[in-house]
């Protein structure tokens, strides 16, 4: 018995669609984990920007009489960073700006960044598209953060 041509079209298509996929898995080769590629991607992020962004404007603050300290992965099982600014005349003032990975994101996560000043938390933005983070959206989204902090302590 000879099948009807729109099915052998249809498993053509069918076989083309998820053949590559049922081929990488019978060889035990299976695409890489979307959440762990962002994961990857945002560690990446953290160590080629935003380390490098934070340092950089914590030694220009530094050059005014304030200090800084920056931390990785501060008590997180996904990645994180922490910039505090330890303003001059501010003494135990909890002024820090972070990021961190949302593991309860839809999709393949976000990174939510927030600053957060004396125990009160503002959201800054989230980051979906880890592509669009460049050293300048950083810089810019620090210079936010700092001047949220410093008003919120001159009051």
């Amino acid at each position: 018995m000879a099948i009807d041509e729109t099915t052998r079209i249809r498993l053509g298509i069918i076989q083309k669609k998820y053949g590559d996929r049922l081929a990488r898995s019978a060889n035990g080769s299976n695409p890489p984990d979307r959440r762990q590629v962002f994961i990857d991607e945002f560690r990446r992020i953290l160590a080629d920007i935003f380390v490098p962004t934070f340092e950089a404007i914590g030694r220009e603050l530094s050059s005014s009489g304030h200090a800084y300290r920056i931390e990785h992965d501060v008590g997180e099982k996904t990645p994180s960073i922490e910039f505090h600014l330890l303003l001059r005349g501010v003494p135990k003032a909890n002024n820090l700006i972070r990021l961190f990975y949302n593991a309860e994101a839809a999709g393949d996560g976000e990174v939510i960044a927030e600053v957060n000043v004396y125990q009160t938390l503002t959201e800054l933005t989230r980051f979906r598209v880890l592509a669009r983070v460049t050293r300048e959206v950083a810089e810019q989204m620090c210079v936010d953060a700092i001047e949220h902090v410093f008003a919120c302590n001159a009051r």
